[in-house]
């Protein structure tokens, strides 16, 4: 995670569309470079828009800070990969969660993994002070106008198309990669407010949500169900799932691994217990996309 260093800028105001980071897959597997004079025309975009694609491809983890492809980039990506084009939404939710986990696009980190723990809704001004607060306790300067543009590319990510405010590209709008998911509402009863909200989510494919778990580092075989509720990168803050929700989850996968996978819930003490030595991970996923049977 990059927290370290805070970044808010980068993606020139565009919202990463449905096809850009296969675009830019394709591009830096075939040898181009970003810095290359002729990245425009290989990639059939605009200068501003290169730049864009640089960000996001970053920004999701499937590139490093050199631009060299991130082993996850071709599991996603490459033309015998699980899911090249994009095309289920399973797929959306686990990139959704490499953008808040990689932490390279800050905000999205500290709106999913901590404002989000102080409510789930939130006004445009409370969003601002909350992250110039964190700027300000690692002694970080940022610039409003930066924050602000990086703020109107977030709602636009997620929320629903043309609500984002600022000045629309409707094409643009109607091809973002995250806002299908519908993790963003948009309220305007009491001021413009922004709402996400705690839901079942039954269209979260389980696998997604055991990848997730096995991925994150701070759990060990037995893992608290507040852990996995709350703590950072959780099942929990991340897909803005209830408990109900994240315990149906749960429930499937031990339906699928009735032995690696035990929940147990004494005196009050609720623990899931995951035998990772037991669990194939790759061909769970790919039996999920349909590359095994």
């Amino acid at each position: 995670m990059l927290l370290d260093r805070l970044i808010f800028q980068g993606h020139d105001t565009f919202i990463c569309r449905n096809n850009w980071l296969k675009k830019g897959y394709d591009f830096l597997h075939s040898g181009g470079s970003f810095t290359n004079d002729d990245a425009v025309v290989r990639l059939g975009v605009g200068k501003n828009m290169v730049t864009s694609i640089r960000y996001w491809l970053r920004s999701f983890g499937l590139t490093d800070e050199t631009d060299a492809l991130q082993p996850i980039a071709h599991q996603i990506l490459s033309a015998d990969g699980l899911d090249p084009y994009l095309e289920d939404e399973a797929t959306l939710w686990y990139l959704h969660y490499l953008l808040v986990k990689s932490g390279r696009a800050s905000l999205y980190h500290f709106i999913f993994n901590e404002l989000r723990k102080q409510g789930f809704s939130f006004s445009r001004a409370q969003l601002q002070q909350y992250v110039i607060r964190k700027c300000t306790e690692r002694e970080v300067t940022v610039n409003e106008n930066t924050l602000e543009s990086d703020m109107t590319v977030f709602v636009r990510t997620y929320g629903p198309s043309g609500k984002g405010g600022g000045k629309i590209d409707i094409e643009e709008e109607s091809t973002g990669l995250l806002q299908d998911l519908g993790l963003l509402t948009i309220s305007k009863t009491d001021g413009v407010r922004y709402h996400i909200e705690n839901l079942e989510r039954p269209e979260l494919p389980w696998q997604v949500v055991l990848q997730v778990i096995l991925e994150n580092e701070s759990y060990g075989e037995a893992i608290s169900f507040t852990d996995l509720e709350v703590a950072p990168d959780s099942p929990g803050l991340v897909f803005a799932l209830n408990e109900k929700g994240l315990f149906y989850k749960i429930e499937e996968m031990m339906v699928q691994f009735p032995t690696a996978i035990v929940y147990s819930s004494t005196a009050g003490n609720r623990v899931l217990t995951i035998k990772k030595d037991q669990i194939n991970l790759t061909e769970v996923l790919q039996a999920y996309y349909g590359q095994i049977v």
